[in-house]
């Protein structure tokens, strides 16, 4: 039993190592995605925040850029219809806070309603951040943030999938190890008991030769009595 438990443990085990490095070769191909949307966030700071809402008509592509992230980060029930200037400002009003929100953002949970609202910023021509760039600086970090960000988790959903999978077989594996362990266990149970049982059978066996040994040992000295006995009785007969 232990043999063939072992057998079905090491084939999970396989498994999991091959699900393992499936979602990690996955995951490697949204790492660069992470990265750009971390050095976004890296050129965007107090200052220059300050500086694009001070605008007062900024070039349609910057509003875009604004109005491309008042979707991405509002929430899934509360998508604002106005993405107005004025709408974006007030989203950057408190900058602090405003940063915060883009540091901390849940980037492996972005709903369908976000997707599908920023989705047409995306697919604007404009929305890039080299062309951002020549019309405002902390305009392109936003708008190469936002696109990183995207891009992201269409990978990480990609791989979601592969990763439940491999929660599973994990669960799998610790199950089958945790009853192979208990029948190891068992087992071993039974050798001790067993070796026991062998220990006091052979003393049993020893203590059972020793006595008919003693016994024959007896007999033996009870039959020489006997001889000796008749022997001399025999003896007196004759001389009498």
């Amino acid at each position: 039993i232990a043999d063939e438990e072992e057998k079905k443990v090491a084939k999970i085990n396989d498994e999991v190592t091959k699900k393992q490095q499936d979602c990690e070769r996955d995951l490697a191909k949204a790492e660069p995605a992470l990265k750009a949307a971390g050095e976004a966030l890296n050129t965007l700071n107090k200052a220059n925040l300050t500086e694009i809402k001070s605008f007062g008509k900024p070039p349609p592509a910057v509003v875009n850029v604004t109005a491309a992230v008042v979707v991405l980060i509002a929430p899934a029930s509360k998508i604002p219809k106005d993405r107005s200037w004025n709408s974006s400002k007030i989203m950057m009003s408190k900058v602090d806070q405003f940063l915060d929100s883009l540091i901390n953002f849940d980037k492996e949970n972005i709903q369908d309603s976000n997707l599908k609202a920023i989705r047409p910023y995306l697919e604007n021509p404009e929305f890039d951040p080299d062309f951002i760039r020549s019309k405002s600086f902390a305009a392109a970090g936003l708008c190469s943030w936002a696109v990183n960000i995207v891009r992201f988790y269409e990978v990480f959903c990609d791989v979601e999938p592969k990763r439940i999978a491999l929660a599973k077989t994990n669960a799998d594996l610790s199950a089958a190890q945790e009853k192979l362990s208990k029948i190891k266990a068992k087992i071993k149970e039974l050798d001790d008991n067993l070796a026991e049982l062998t220990q006091q059978f052979e003393q049993a066996t020893a203590a059972k030769l020793k006595c008919q040994q003693e016994a024959e040992a007896t007999a033996s000295t009870i039959s020489l009595a006997n001889r000796l006995v008749g022997g001399a009785g025999f003896g007196e007969s004759a001389l009498g």
